[in-house]
Parts: C-alpha cells; structure tokens; sequence
C-alpha cells in the first residue's frame, strides 16, 4: 500500500516536471540571448560617463567657489553645551578623584581627637 502511494507520487512529479518543461524555452536560446544582450552596446557606458563628468564638474565647482569665501574659525573651547542630564555625571565625593594623595605623611585633625 505504501510502495503504490510512492509510485504515484513519482508519476505525478514526473508529470510536473514535463509540463514545467514543456512551457520554457529550449536552453540554447536562453544562452543565445543571454550573448546578444551583453554585446549590444548599452546606455550603461555612457550614463556611467555622464554621472563621472557630472561629478568632476560639480567638485571643480566646489574646489573654485571655496576659495572666495573667507574661511571663518568657530573656536570650540567657548562653547558651553549644558545638557538636561549633566546632573548625572556629578558624581559624589569628585573633590576626591580630583586630588592627588599625600603619601608619607599622616595628617591627623587636633579637633577630631
């Protein structure tokens, strides 16, 4: 029973795949016209040039114009940017991490004996 439901899979499989084939072209003309579109000469050369030329000339435009401008300087140790959470960088006892220890001598407090 297994073995009959096993060979009419094949049967309808192999009958897929005649149908399928019998709709496509034969391969030889797919390669053929594979062949003729990449020796046709295209669009694609001479767009690919006209964008190069597009740029080359609109970076000769940029280089040529930047010269006439004065150049103006932003100095950026006077800016001050104050963020909304700045608050969360102040960390407590920082006075501490910004000091270097004392090594060698002992400091004792005559009010806190």
């Amino acid at each position: 029973m297994i073995e009959s439901k096993e060979d009419e899979l094949r049967e309808r499989f192999t009958a897929l795949r005649r149908e399928d084939a019998a709709g496509l072209p034969p391969f030889s003309k797919t390669v053929a016209a594979a062949r003729g579109r990449r020796a046709a000469p295209g669009r694609g050369r001479l767009l690919v040039l006209a964008t190069a030329a597009a740029l080359v000339v609109a970076a000769l435009v940029f280089v040529f114009r930047g010269h006439d401008r004065p150049h103006m300087t932003i100095d950026l140790a006077a800016v001050r940017l104050h963020a909304p959470t700045d608050f969360l960088l102040k960390l407590p006892g920082a006075d501490l991490l910004r000091t270097v220890p004392r090594l060698g001598r002992v400091g004792l407090d005559r009010r806190t004996l």
